[in-house]
């Protein structure tokens, strides 16, 4: 019996800023997605996040979807999930996988800029590695750090070994290089980070294991959603196919589901037979393992995947392509049709954005607000407020190049204490998660597109004499709670700056479009 109904692989990527093209190839990250059912093997379209914050709430979102639906699934990443033997140790204090997970979640930081400090943290781990390291080496010419060398000459793997077991077989670049052509080390420091935010604070407790560290290689493929490092030319790819980096995702995604309906990717993700117990017991304590390495003759039995269907039989639609003719044509069609004579001026920029992110011209008879929230959270912004958000959602939907550099966008509800707080509380993680912005509060500008919850509770909260923001804005969605908590702020009785939408409708798109209509005009 096949093992996996769902197929995932990313081609991961350290760059310090977002991709700009979604063909930028080098250095971009891609996403390859295929489905096993009794029809066979579907393989969907690729998609190419620009950041990696967006390819890990992409993630996020696909294995939730799968999951809903009963899906077993197996992840693939293209970075190592461990060091040499010894180096977690050195690093992080034990011999052990996950503890090293834990200290590069703890000391990576990668914003939703795509800008890391991985080069800085890797420079502390030299000087902490003295005097038997430093091992990492490489860094962006113009930069200047006096534990991590430009280059690897000179340095020294006498005390920690350059490669891991797996690299040595496979021929594959050292985890410790982090610049240059074919460096995997920056991919490392920030994809672990990142997978181990999602093992913490994903939400997939107990259903998540990380092959072969918790699965023993192949003996225990119970979870649901099985996590693997891979190396992107696992298996033939379309070398036709622009970019190389998504066709060897789909390449993998597609083999993957080849190999399991033939009932042999088991055999894949076992342990070579030439393995020895000592080595064994090395890679399964924290060198990790590459799928694949060791069953050569199986990765070759797979087929190229499928092309993707060409829509050649359809003809060229015929549509507006202009970008700021869109936006015209469109904030045009808004202000014919919807009556925003029912607003004060002030609001009626923010209602038509609103507007336009729903695409429901009645809205405008729904929105209501204080004029004075605009300036309130315009003098907010710029005098260095955060922006607190119910939700990532929120979050990722506020345009950045608006805001001051130094603004804080803000979002707690993924922090590892809600889940008991909200517990003590006898209330919801969205409610508990507006708690822990008490010291961020005051002065703040709220975001809320979400949770009715989290809104009920910042109105009790305040009106306990708790700190007061500069202005609410507020569009939580839903059909339990959230015309009743929308219709009480609306009531005003906090006294306070305020804009929102009436009755069910709302959600994070309109709160966030609110929230750029005003932040645009900061400049």
């Amino acid at each position: 019996m096949p093992l996996f109904d769902r197929y995932i692989a990313v081609d991961w990527s350290a760059k310090n800023e977002p991709t700009t093209k979604a063909k930028d190839g080098a250095d971009s990250i891609w996403v390859g997605d295929a489905t096993r059912s009794a029809a066979g093997i579907r393989l969907s379209e690729s998609r190419n996040p620009r950041t990696r914050f967006e390819a890990m709430d992409l993630l996020t979102t696909l294995l939730r979807g799968a999951r809903s639906r009963g899906q077993r699934v197996i992840v693939g990443f293209d970075f190592p999930f461990g060091y040499p033997d010894r180096a977690a140790a050195r690093i992080s204090g034990a011999a052990d996988w996950e503890r090293l997970w834990s200290t590069f979640h703890e000391r990576v930081s990668d914003d939703d800029r795509n800008r890391s400090n991985r080069f800085a943290v890797a420079n502390e781990i030299n000087r902490a590695l003295r005097p038997d390291g430093p091992f990492y080496w490489g860094h962006p010419v113009g930069q200047t750090h006096d534990n991590l060398a430009p280059t690897r000459f000179g340095l020294n793997y006498e005390a920690i070994a350059e490669r891991r077991i797996v690299e040595q077989r496979a021929k594959a670049k050292s985890v410790w290089q982090l610049n240059g052509a074919g460096s995997v080390g920056g991919q490392a420091l920030t994809g672990i980070a990142q997978l181990q935010k999602l093992r913490r604070f994903g939400g997939f407790n107990g259903e998540m294991a990380i092959w072969p560290f918790e699965t023993d290689f192949d003996g225990n493929l119970s979870s649901p959603i099985i996590v693997t490092e891979i190396y992107p030319s696992i298996f033939a790819f379309d070398r036709t196919l622009s970019p190389p980096d998504r066709a060897q995702v789909e390449a993998v995604a597609h083999g993957f589901a080849e190999l399991d309906g033939r009932d042999q990717l088991g055999e894949l993700l076992s342990a070579p037979a030439d393995l020895s117990a000592l080595e064994r017991e090395v890679v399964l304590r924290e060198e990790g393992w590459i799928v694949g390495v060791g069953h050569d003759a199986l990765r070759g039995s797979v087929a190229l995947p499928p092309k993707m269907a060409e829509p050649t039989s359809i003809a060229p639609a015929k549509y507006l392509r202009d970008p700021a003719a869109i936006y015209a044509q469109s904030f045009a069609t808004i202000e014919a049709e919807a009556d925003l004579s029912v607003l004060p001026p002030e609001l009626r920029p923010a209602a038509i954005r609103m507007i336009h992110a729903c695409g429901m011209v009645d809205l405008a008879a729904d929105i209501v607000g204080d004029p004075a929230v605009v300036t309130a959270s315009q003098d907010a912004l710029r005098a260095g407020a955060p922006v607190l958000c119910d939700c990532e959602m929120v979050r990722s939907g506020i345009i950045r190049r608006h805001l001051p550099e130094a603004t804080e966008l803000i979002v707690t509800l993924n922090d590892p204490t809600v889940p008991a707080l909200a517990a003590s509380l006898g209330t919801t993680r969205s409610a508990a998660a507006v708690e822990l912005w008490r010291p961020r509060l005051a002065g703040a500008v709220v975001l809320i597109g979400n949770a009715p919850t989290a809104l009920f509770h910042l109105i009790e909260l305040i009106a306990a004499g708790g700190p007061r923001p500069a202005a609410i804005i507020a569009a939580p969605v839903g059909f339990v709670g959230a015309a009743e908590s929308k219709a009480l702020l609306a009531s005003n009785t906090l006294s306070m700056p305020f804009l929102t939408v009436r009755g069910r409708r709302g959600g994070s798109a309109i709160a966030s479009a609110a929230f750029n209509a005003i932040s645009k005009d900061l400049a």
